[in-house]
């Protein structure tokens, strides 16, 4: 919250007056005088309550329109009137008034701002990671007769309460059921008492307490293909080595993809250190609607940051701009009538944008001059 006291001075006020009253005299009929001949002086006394209002009114908002300018298009709530005082004394008359507007904040420091901020390299054992993931996908399944084992493939039939599965596909891991089943033969069946996590991957059994039925009815191993040159035939490519580039290259553009916005959070994450301010109040109810308080408060507290650091830093965009993304957005199906207000709502939006973007490229010219 922003409090600020307009003071308009006699002066102001009196000269304001006679202009109202010479602007009026034209049309104003006065007992006695044809219209438009009245004294000036005259019309400032029979109309002095209605000129004083209309002038305070005239001079206050111009001077409330001054602080206003100052924060658009990031005023939040009000402006609110708390208070309007006259001094009989002197003649000046105060005005009171509140509004909910970005903090005022000190220096960045960009050398904190740009703390553990996540890298984007691609690692040889990333692309290992994903060759894994391919064979595991390409393994073959054989029957075997032997006991289940981690790995395996089998197929189930489950009874327990109310719950019957039947041809149910199991991947032996390490979880609750499969526990239960390893050890067990095709043809085999089991039954005993089990207790499932709340939070047990298969939904119909999580929670459940109590007797379980099993009866397994085929197991398979998975048999996985050598990683050489006739496995990246068999996907495609013409040898390993051009398997893995290509890999690597979709991995990087992931990463690509995804970094920016890690980028993004922590830097405003570290901003949240660096300023310790109250959240605005409106900006928090506003985004309560879609989220818990508590996410609400934080999400507030970097909206106005980055508001202030917009204003302190003069980061601006045009209609152009905002005509741009409007375009992009609506495909060219823009109401006309409606544009200003699109504009209007589009443009703090895209002001953020614009900043978060300023303040990428603050961290990586200090981090490149380090």
């Amino acid at each position: 919250m922003a409090e600020y006291t307009l003071e308009v001075k006699k002066e102001e006020l009196d000269k304001k007056i006679k202009e109202l009253a010479e602007k009026y005299r034209k049309d104003v009929m006065v007992p006695g005088f044809r219209k438009g001949k009245a004294p000036v002086e005259l019309i400032k006394v029979r109309f002095s309550r209605e000129l004083e209002a209309e002038g305070f009114q005239e001079i206050a908002g111009a001077k409330l329109e001054e602080i206003l300018e100052k924060y658009r298009p990031f005023i939040y709530a009000g402006p609110d009137v708390l208070d309007v005082k006259k001094d009989e004394e002197k003649g000046n008359i105060t005005l009171k008034v509140v509004l909910e507007v970005p903090p005022e904040i000190g220096k960045i420091d960009y050398k904190k701002l740009s703390r553990e901020l996540p890298g984007g390299e691609v690692t040889e054992k990333d692309v290992e990671k994903e060759l894994a993931k391919l064979r595991e996908i390409n393994a073959e399944l054989k029957p075997v007769k032997r006991k289940i084992k981690k790995g395996d493939s089998v197929l189930v039939d489950i009874e327990m309460d109310d719950v019957k599965m039947t041809n149910y596909s199991l991947d032996i891991g390490n979880d609750t059921l499969s526990r239960f089943v390893k050890g067990m033969k095709a043809g085999e069946e089991k039954k005993e008492d089990i207790e499932f996590p709340v939070k047990f991957s298969i939904p119909e059994l999580a929670g459940k307490k109590g007797e379980i039925r099993v009866r397994v009815l085929d197991v398979k191993e998975k048999v996985l293909p050598e990683i050489d040159d006739e496995f990246a035939k068999n996907m495609g490519f013409e040898n390993l080595d051009e398997m893995k580039k290509e890999i690597r290259a979709q991995l990087e553009e992931d990463v690509k993809e995804n970094l920016e916005k890690k980028i993004r959070d922590k830097i405003l994450d570290n901003l949240l250190e660096q300023f310790d301010i109250e959240p605005p109040d409106s900006l928090v109810r506003s985004l309560s609607v879609n989220m818990t308080k508590s996410d609400a408060e934080k999400e507030a507290k970097r909206i106005a940051i980055l508001d202030a650091i917009a204003l302190k830093e003069k980061i601006e965009i045009t209609d152009e701009d905002i005509d741009r993304k409007l375009n992009e957005v609506a495909e060219g199906k823009i109401d006309e009538e409606k544009l200003s207000g699109y504009r209007e709502n589009l443009r703090p939006v895209l002001i953020r944008e614009k900043t978060i973007e300023f303040l990428i490229k603050k961290v990586r010219d200090e981090d490149g001059d380090n």
